[in-house]
């Protein structure tokens, strides 16, 4: 039975884009890479299979309704990226810039995603934050959530953002866990309507830890 005894990992970030090589001894040594980038054209097999994998598994999941919804039409992978590429500009007033970024492994498998906002509305800093993450639901159990969050750290830091402001269900503890290991300090607790409480955190990053 393989045991594990050492854990390093490396982040790079640059241009939007972080990989990240995590160093395992388990009687030798494993490298697993990880990368967090925007989708590309000859990404539609693994976007389709990560589709697949959300719409299988989370349909029930209260947590994960909003990308249910999104992914629930059969719209085309050229179509969607370029939704993905209008998101970045939007023509309504009402919307701000947010920015895809999906977390590949070596093999080309989507593990997750993060997207990030640029702008911040009164609305936004009470109901969604800057930034809001997904981990595919064959892939939950392995720490992929704090990757995600600690590379959307990084992109705020670089933009010199002083904090970002993060949400999650109340009874999320899950996801509540995860921001709070990555330096979240709880605001409050606001009542949803018809729907669970919203908490509602504030990370300063400078103190934010593992970025």
């Amino acid at each position: 039975e393989y045991v594990e005894s050492r854990y390093e990992s490396r982040v790079f970030f640059f241009c939007g884009k972080l990989s990240l090589n995590r160093q395992v001894t388990k009687r030798g040594l494993t490298m697993e890479s990880f990368t967090i980038r925007s989708l590309r054209p000859n990404d539609e097999d693994a976007f389709n299979e990560f589709r697949r994998d959300v719409l299988n598994f989370d349909q029930q999941n209260p947590y994960s309704q909003n990308i249910v919804r999104e992914l629930t039409p059969a719209t085309d992978f050229t179509t969607r990226l370029a939704v993905l590429t209008a998101d970045q500009n939007p023509e309504k007033p009402e919307l701000v810039p947010q920015f895809a970024f999906f977390m590949f492994n070596s093999e080309n498998v989507i593990l997750g995603r993060v997207r990030c906002r640029t702008e911040m509305t009164p609305m936004l800093a009470r109901t969604g934050g800057h930034f809001g993450y997904h981990v595919a639901p064959s892939q939950r159990g392995h720490g992929y959530a704090k990757n995600l969050l600690k590379f959307a750290l990084g992109y705020y830091q670089q933009r010199r953002e002083p904090y970002v402001i993060v949400t999650a269900k109340s009874a999320n503890w899950a996801s509540r866990k995860t921001i709070e290991a990555s330096g979240g300090v709880l605001q409050e607790i606001l009542p949803g309507q018809n729907t669970e409480p919203l908490a509602i955190y504030h990370i300063q990053l400078a103190a934010a830890t593992g970025i």
